[in-house]
């Protein structure tokens, strides 16, 4: 029974002295991404509140939660770009590509819902400098 006792501990303190370290190899870069998403839905689920107010809207539940479902799939989105960086294809930012891309769209509708309160286009505004920046006209 002692031995059983000191084994299930060394194998636990393995564990842990090699799954920690693992761990924190694995979710290190994509923190800040997962931060930053998490932040840009808060802020978008408070402005679309406040633009629904603006427009008249009743504020319901079911949109509301749609916020939750965002925050647990686009997380899983990041994780996945990274087991896919990670194990197929590690010359490409697959994680940061993904999180690009859901910032970017997350990104927009803050930026529609605030010009939708302020009564200024800021979406329509930062595309044209973008745009005009790299040269490209409409």
């Amino acid at each position: 029974m002692n031995l059983k006792v000191k084994m299930s501990a060394f194998n636990i303190k393995t564990l842990l002295g090699v799954g920690i370290p693992y761990v924190v190899f694995f979710f290190t870069p994509i923190a800040w991404s997962i931060v930053g998403i998490g932040v840009l839905l808060c802020a978008d689920l408070f402005t679309g509140i406040r633009a629904a107010k603006a427009r008249g809207e009743e504020i319901r539940s079911k949109p509301m939660g749609r916020t939750v479902g965002k925050m647990l799939y686009y997380g899983l989105a990041i994780i996945i770009s990274r087991v896919m960086e990670l194990a197929f294809i590690p010359w490409l930012p697959v994680a940061q590509l993904t999180a690009g891309y859901i910032a970017i769209v997350e990104f927009k509708s803050n930026m529609e819902n605030i010009g939708e309160l302020t009564g200024t286009d800021i979406w329509n505004r930062i595309k044209e400098v973008i745009e005009s920046s790299f040269g490209r006209k409409q």
